[in-house]
């Protein structure tokens, strides 16, 4: 018998090898041999083993390619072409060893050939079924080919001689499959089974922190994106306690609280153009007229009373444009302006002074109301306190303009109660306007600020001032969403936004400057109320309240029935009440996110809204641009 390899099989040379392991099996055994093929192709040869010398070669990043072959033999009576050649060009076979692949005459031949390369000791052995070297009277099943229990010559036929072939176990109870595929490459790659499993369980170790780190990674990227939506005020579960966390704490990014120097250099900017349009407002004889892109419309008291108070009050305005915009002041009190019946003063009209002709238009005592009047008394009152604005000469005459509109405010106000009426001589005194009370503490704040006195006293001024702040406080309506006070006395009416925040801000104001006593109750609402701003706009709704009374004048034995519409601003108050509560915050102590919720909407309201706000203030009705200005002269000069 001749021991040279069969003619058509020749042993391979290293550099021809082609695949790294050639796959024996059973196609019974279909599902492991898949297995085996994609575990061994898959596997990521560790680093510092990569490059280490082997006898065939040195040691790869990946065993790849492996052959497997997929197709049925041939019904031939030898292995196929493609067969042998894939048997050279392997390294080694791995025979998937079963009770069915120990009977497969395929997987002996393919055994068979490989061992006649002279390559008797690159046999490697996956036991999946069955049992190796059985006994004849065991009962149990062999699951190693001939070839593999017995040597092979290189002639290709067996010997007699016993092996003793490298075989790793896969089954329950051995191995198992993941240490059967490391015994397997390590014997295919030539490094020590404990080594690979050792860099293996390593390897195990790290691909677990990786996904650890991962999962931590991911979670901790959803809370930064969770975080983030809640910061920009999106409406996610639980967004209003992640931004509470994050004001208490200054770690807001994306609702940025404005410095206190960017706050006062805007305000001061929107200040000046207001203050400009105002006074550029004056028409017949310095009338100021009650809309700013339509001056030759005319104009009326109100309106005209209104801007000059916000215009006295300006910080920035210089006493020289100041001195001007007198004897705009003094017109109010032009014989016949302010209509007397019987010696009775009614104060002054709501209605037109100067119609569209420019022509004056005789005051009607039955048009009066308490607004205009008001706003005539706060004027004068701003113009005597600012400090060198009236001459020492002047000053009798200005104090004679105060003395007679704060004897006009009489018929506002019969039952003394702190509330005060909208119209003279109504049928019901009790039924007492919201927003009239709101103007008369106002005005009644600016009296007591100049240290002037009411009907000629200070005691009788102050008395009033408190009165009316309570009847505010006695007013509110805690119970409602949100919580604040009616456009009118009507009970049907809803809470007015821009009148709520009017009325805290004048509460803040009699606090810090009278000691009124604010309760509880309404300063926890105050920041709330403010923390809502930020998400506004100018498109946010004006609310406008009507006030309905039926009046019985004893002067003129007339009764009729009257009405007013108010528009409530809400974004100029809210500019005078952050700042006036930042102050209360300052002496009193406020939590930390409510003094930066308070500052971001003051901000916002300032800077953010400032330009866009000024623009519409001065292309509309005049209140608008007195109001707007009256707000941002609450901010500080830079």
């Amino acid at each position: 018998m001749s021991n040279a390899p069969p003619q058509d099989i020749v042993p391979a040379q290293p550099e021809s090898y082609k695949y790294w392991a050639f796959i024996s099996y059973s196609h019974a055994d279909e599902e492991w041999a898949q297995w085996l093929h994609k575990s061994l192709e898959t596997y990521k040869v560790p680093k510092k083993l990569v490059g280490r010398q082997m006898t065939l070669g040195s040691v790869p990043r990946r065993v790849f390619p492996v052959f497997r072959d997929r197709d049925e033999l041939p019904g031939a009576s030898d292995l196929g072409g493609n067969i042998k050649q894939a048997l050279k060009q392997s390294r080694y076979i791995v025979v998937i060893c079963s009770p069915k692949a120990a009977i497969s005459k395929w997987v002996n031949e393919e055994i068979k050939g490989f061992k006649s390369l002279d390559r008797e000791n690159r046999v490697l052995c996956l036991i999946v079924d069955g049992e190796p070297n059985a006994k004849p009277d065991s009962g149990q099943l062999e699951c190693f080919p001939p070839a593999v229990r017995f040597h092979v010559g290189l002639d290709g036929k067996l010997t007699e001689d016993p092996t003793e072939p490298i075989a790793a176990d896969a089954r329950k109870g051995k191995d198992g499959r993941a240490n059967a595929k490391l015994k397997l490459l390590s014997g295919i790659l030539n490094v020590g089974y404990d080594e690979l499993k050792q860099r293996e369980k390593q390897r195990q170790l790290n691909r677990k922190l990786r996904i650890a780190a991962g999962i931590v990674s991911f979670l901790l990227l959803t809370m930064i994106v969770y975080v983030f939506a809640a910061d920009a005020n999106i409406n996610v579960p639980g967004g209003e306690r992640v931004r509470t966390f994050l004001d208490r704490h200054q770690a807001s990014l994306l609702r940025p609280v404005r410095t206190d120097a960017e706050v006062r250099q805007a305000a001061a900017k929107e200040r000046r153009v207001l203050l400009d349009a105002l006074k550029g407002g004056r028409i017949k004889d310095g009338l100021l007229t009650n809309n700013l892109s339509t001056p030759e419309k005319g104009g009326d008291v109100w309106s005209h009373s209104q801007a000059l108070f916000s215009i006295f009050k300006a910080p920035d305005a210089s006493r020289q444009e100041l001195r001007e915009m007198l004897p705009s002041l003094e017109l109010t009190f032009k014989t016949g302006v302010a209509p007397e019946v019987k010696g009775v003063k009614y104060g002054w009209s709501s209605e037109t002074l100067i119609d569209e002709k420019q022509n004056w238009v005789k005051a009607n005592s039955e048009s009066v109301e308490a607004v205009p009047t008001l706003w005539t008394v706060g004027a004068v009152t701003v113009a005597l306190g600012r400090p060198g604005l009236i001459e020492e000469a002047e000053r009798p005459r200005f104090e004679a303009y105060l003395k007679y509109a704060q004897e006009a405010t009489r018929v506002y106000r019969p039952l003394e109660t702190g509330g005060w009426n909208l119209f003279a001589y109504q049928k019901d005194p009790a039924f007492d306007d919201p927003y009239s009370t709101t103007l008369a503490l106002l005005v009644l704040l600016e009296t007591h600020n100049a240290n002037l006195p009411w009907e000629g006293s200070t005691e009788r001024r102050d008395a009033m001032l408190q009165a009316s702040a309570q009847w505010l406080v006695n007013n509110f309506n805690e119970k409602s969403n949100p919580p604040g006070w009616k456009g009118t006395a009507d009970e049907v009416n809803e809470i007015f936004d821009g009148l709520t925040i009017e009325i805290y801000s004048l509460l803040l104001r009699a606090e810090a400057e009278t000691g009124f006593k604010i309760p509880q109750k309404i300063l926890d609402q105050i920041p709330r109320h403010l923390s809502l701003t930020n998400a506004r706009d100018l498109k946010f709704p004006t609310a406008k309240g009507e006030h309905i009374a039926f009046v019985s004048d004893p002067n003129t034995g007339r009764e009729y029935r009257m009405n007013e519409s108010v528009g409530f601003l809400w974004h100029p108050w809210a500019i005078d009440c952050a700042v006036r509560w930042l102050k209360h915050a300052e002496k009193y102590g406020a939590t930390s996110e409510d003094i930066v919720r308070v500052r971001r909407a003051l901000g916002h309201m300032v800077v953010d809204m400032g330009d866009e706000a000024t623009k519409k203030a001065v292309s509309e009705w005049t209140f608008v641009a007195a109001e707007t200005l009256y707000g941002m002269s609450a901010v500080p000069l830079p």
